[in-house]
Formats: C-alpha cells, structure tokens, sequence
C-alpha cells in the first residue's frame, strides 16, 4: 500500500514533502482514524490533532489528492475491493473533511461554533 501511495503521489509534486513522505503520514494516519470510526468525538479530536500534524504548512490533505490516492491505490492492492467498500470509503473521507472544515472555517476561535 505505502509503494502504491508513493506511485499515486509521484506524480502530485510538492515543494514541501517528498512522495514517501506524504504516504506515510497518510496511512498512518488513516490507519489511526479509521478505528475511531464508531466514536464520532474521539475521531473528531483526534482527526483535528492529525491535521495539525500535516508537515505541508501551505496546504491540507484534501480528497482531490490524498483522497483520491488513497482510494485508487486501496483498489488496486485489494481484491476484495467492491463498489460498495469504495462508497463506504468516500464516506469516510466526507466526514473527515467536514470535522476538518470546521477547523479550517474559523481559524481564531471557537465563536463560530
């Protein structure tokens, strides 16, 4: 999986983080967060706690490219891969990206909350 994600971000170039890099931090990161699926409050303060984690300080991970990364290259390492575990992956990357957004929207506080 890291090899695929490695390929998958080869050919995402960033000034700050080197290919490898980037799939590291990404698996090690979903590997952690996807056990906290069935928590909603624990995933939200975790997921928060990651993103902060993000060595790419001008950006964030987004699903247009880890998103879609890690969804293309989990595809092509499983075979048990089905339309199904994909719908249930792309959900999972809607809620992250909403927990995230909240940090995202209001930066300075929680008066927005």
């Amino acid at each position: 999986m890291l090899r695929a994600l490695t390929a998958r971000f080869a050919t995402h170039a960033s000034d700050v983080m080197a290919p490898v890099e980037r799939a590291e931090w990404l698996f090690d990161a979903v590997a952690e967060l996807v056990e906290l699926l069935s928590s909603p409050s624990r995933l939200e303060a975790r997921a928060r706690e990651l993103g902060a984690t993000w060595p790419d300080r001008g950006s964030h991970p987004t699903f247009a490219v880890e998103g879609s990364a890690w969804m293309t290259s989990s595809a092509a390492c499983s075979a048990e891969w089905t339309q199904g575990t994909d719908a249930a992956w792309r959900q999972a990357w809607l809620l992250l990206s909403d927990v995230l957004a909240v940090e995202t929207l209001a930066p300075f506080g929680d008066e927005c909350r």
